[in-house]
């Protein structure tokens, strides 16, 4: 895709943006493909332990951080590609979605009990997946560097 991009008018600033496109997409589908494994590996845990549904709910979590990370970025996508970006935008947007998720997430935890408590486990899963898969390559660029 970069390669096609390329031409006499093109300029360097808007390759470096296309690339750091799609190593985002990239990363979303690498922790999507994560997450998943990780969420057939919590139903089959909890299904040998006879609480499929606390399997089922920690996947409900993983689904919710995916799909708050997925909001992140389009919001960062759309209010940097704006003519006037604002760091207020950006803040209301995630405590907006931050506000909701964690209100859904306490519903269904107390409305679920005691089971319902998987839906934080996921979320907290799907935090450590997204850090990791961002810092990692930090790390290794750091230490070639060095």
């Amino acid at each position: 895709m970069l390669l096609i991009m390329l031409g006499p008018t093109t300029r360097w600033d808007d390759c470096k943006a296309v690339s750091q496109v799609d190593v985002n997409r990239l990363q979303m589908r690498r922790a999507a493909a994560i997450a998943t494994v990780f969420g057939v590996l919590a139903l089959m845990t909890t299904g040998a332990l006879d609480r499929l549904l606390l399997g089922v709910f920690i996947d409900a979590g993983l689904v919710l951080g995916w799909g708050n990370a997925r909001l992140t970025w389009m919001y960062i996508v759309h209010i940097t590609d704006s003519e006037t970006p604002s760091k207020q935008k950006l803040a209301l947007s995630s405590a907006g979605r931050l506000g909701i998720l964690t209100g859904l997430s306490i519903v269904v935890a107390i409305l679920t009990r005691p089971d319902g408590i998987g839906i934080f486990f996921g979320l907290a899963m799907f935090q450590v997946i997204i850090v990791l898969l961002t810092v990692l390559p930090e790390v290794k660029g750091l230490r070639q560097q060095s």
